[in-house]
């Protein structure tokens, strides 16, 4: 009866020792959220119960089993010992999930693998147990070694069970605790992004930001921005953190990159991520690369692109760098806006200052713009032919005539007005050749959009900027006489015009010329016939019938026909008139129909 009694005192002091045991693994498991701190508690405890000489806790990385905790004597090889999944008894556990002992002489067991590190080659007795989630999933193996032969009971196996279930709910909660930690870390980081991109103005401090803090936010060994030169078709290198990070300067097929990126951001690129990865930077693994494309609406602008070396890009990192090269393509479209519109305000104070002959500023905000005055250059000025709704219309070409000129002076540039526009083009050198040059590139356009684009005189420096402006605008305005439907005409083929074209009509002397011209000019309208255009050739060409037939397309007995009306219609003789006040008259009335017009 007394043997009785120590046995189930014996028992109950196990169970005791055992609930006590369990309580402290529980105790431990959720005193913290700090996984390791968690770890090292359980080593020590299961190290106690068991009586062994060393325990490890694996976790499941992948395919391979790497080592996260251990005794202490084996500490210094946390995080750097692992085996594949298909390697060892850990190994052999995590692919069953079944735990497994090995009572003696554990090393010529065929699933053992030898780890020298551990000085395996001194332990006998081995058992390992599988550390399973809440979806049975294997998270990890715990392993206890001992030197001398043994075996463990049922009540041991029970316990490192049960350890492994708590340590299993461990694991989940702090890597539960850690990725809540983690995003609401980076969503900070965002946000402290996103402030710092709404405060930037300008696009080479925006760049600066987005690299930086996108490396800071995805942990990146480097981060770097790349802007699509759509003329050349080539990625630029526009931003890198660090600075000297290694990068190609251009990467051709732009274009063709960004788009592939975008189609695979939709969701039909299939392999578009590594194939730009390879094509951007072919020297690293496509793995180690993340890249977003900057777009805004419909224009693409570029990449963003981040590098780490040591660590696998998650989906959760490509979202985040989408978010960032989203915000930077609207930051970037918003400090493009700021400096287009800044740069305008300075060409339009430079166009004012010239206007009204203010040279120091005018010089002043011409450097500011970039522009040297002392250069060759000339003025230009665009209006709309008459007829057409100059305030609305001139607004849509606008864009594509600057683009047209700046093709041949890449440094032109533009005050665009509701009714007008006014340019300003440096020239590589004075000759008459560069100015033929502008005159040929822009009467295509001239011509097809209906602008009349006057051209003044080359010059050198500011001194006489406000009479080379005035030039272009005296122009412009005879040229939407002398080139009804559109063309260019400059300030040297207006002949007498150019002496008139500031006089007023009601200051002229209204004598027998002058009312002759108007008589033609009551004909015409009338009945649609052209004796004013003919009289004004026949007075251009001196007198010659044959020059102004050719010039008019007609027949030299035409235009003498044309002559016999005008001489009935204006009681002229023009063989005895003073041809000169004739002419005088005639352009003068040609400018004052053009001033109605435009009022």
């Amino acid at each position: 009866m007394s043997l009785q009694l120590v046995e189930d005192g014996e028992a109950l002091g196990r169970v005791r020792r055992e609930n006590e045991t369990l309580y402290a693994v529980i105790k431990t498991v959720s005193s913290s959220l700090d996984l390791d701190r968690v770890l090292g508690g359980i080593v020590d405890i299961a190290t106690d119960a068991t009586a062994c000489h060393a325990c490890f806790i694996y976790f499941l990385e992948g395919d391979r089993l790497v080592l996260r905790a251990a005794s202490p004597r084996y500490s210094q090889f946390v995080g750097e010992l692992g085996l594949g999944v298909d390697e060892g008894l850990a190994g052999w556990v995590a692919r069953t999930k079944t735990p497994e002992f090995i009572r003696e002489q554990a090393m010529t067991d065929p699933r053992m693998k030898f780890i020298p590190e551990l000085d395996e080659e001194s332990f006998q007795s081995m058992v390992a147990v599988p550390i399973l989630a809440k979806s049975s999933d294997v998270i990890g193996v715990v392993v206890l070694h001992t030197v001398a032969p043994r075996e463990f009971d049922d009540d041991a196996l029970n316990f490192l069970v049960h350890t492994a279930s708590l340590v299993g709910g461990a694991i989940e909660n702090a890597q539960l605790y850690e990725e809540t930690r983690r995003r609401v870390q980076a969503l900070t980081t965002l946000t402290q992004l996103s402030q710092a991109l709404a405060a930037v103005t300008l696009r080479e401090d925006l760049y600066d930001v987005v690299a930086r803090g996108a490396r800071e936010l995805l942990r990146a060994d480097a981060c770097q921005i790349y802007r699509l030169d759509a003329d050349a078709d080539e990625l630029v290198l526009a931003a890198s953190d660090p600075a000297d990070a290694e990068a190609p300067s251009t990467r051709p097929g732009g274009t063709g990159l960004v788009l592939e990126l975008i189609r695979r951001a939709r969701g039909t690129g299939g392999n578009g991520r590594q194939n730009v990865a390879r094509a951007l930077r072919p020297d690293v693994d496509a793995d180690a690369l993340l890249i977003a494309p900057l777009v805004a609406r419909d224009e693409q602008l570029g990449l963003l692109c981040c590098l780490a070396r040591d660590r696998q890009f998650t989906d959760e990192d490509a979202e985040l760098l989408g978010a960032v090269a989203n915000q930077t393509a609207v930051g970037l479209k918003k400090a493009e806006l700021i400096e287009r519109l800044t740069a305008e305000n300075i060409v339009k104070d430079m166009f004012d200052a010239l206007a009204a002959g203010s040279m120091e500023a005018g010089e002043a905000k011409a450097q500011e713009a970039g522009c040297d005055l002392a250069r060759p250059h000339l003025f230009l000025q665009v209006e709309r032919a008459p007829g057409t709704d100059r305030a609305t219309i001139l607004a849509e070409v606008a864009t594509r005539f600057s683009a047209r000129l700046r093709r041949l002076s890449p440094r032109a540039l533009f005050d665009s007005r509701h009714d007008r526009i006014r340019a300003l083009a440096p020239l590589s050198r004075s000759d008459d050749e560069a100015v033929a040059t502008i005159r040929a590139a822009l009467e295509p356009i001239a011509a097809e959009e209906r602008l009349v684009v006057g051209l003044s005189e080359v010059d050198r420096g500011a001194g006489s900027a406000r009479r080379r402006m005035r030039e272009a605008a005296d122009a412009a305005r005879i040229g939407r006489s002398l080139v009804a439907e559109g063309g260019v005409i400059a300030y040297e083929q207006l002949g007498a015009y150019r002496y008139l074209v500031h006089l007023e009509l009601d200051q002229a002397p209204r004598d027998r010329y002058r009312l002759a011209i108007e008589k033609l000019d009551a004909y015409d309208r009338a009945r649609g016939t052209q004796l004013v255009e003919t009289l004004e050739r026949f007075l251009a060409d001196r007198g010659s019938v044959t020059s102004s037939a050719r010039a008019l397309y007609v027949h030299p007995n035409t235009v003498r026909q044309r002559l016999e009306r005008i001489e009935r219609v204006a009681d002229l003789d023009l063989s005895g008139e003073d041809l000169l006040s004739l002419e005088l008259a005639l352009k003068l009335a040609r400018l004052h129909r053009v001033r109605v017009e435009q009022q």
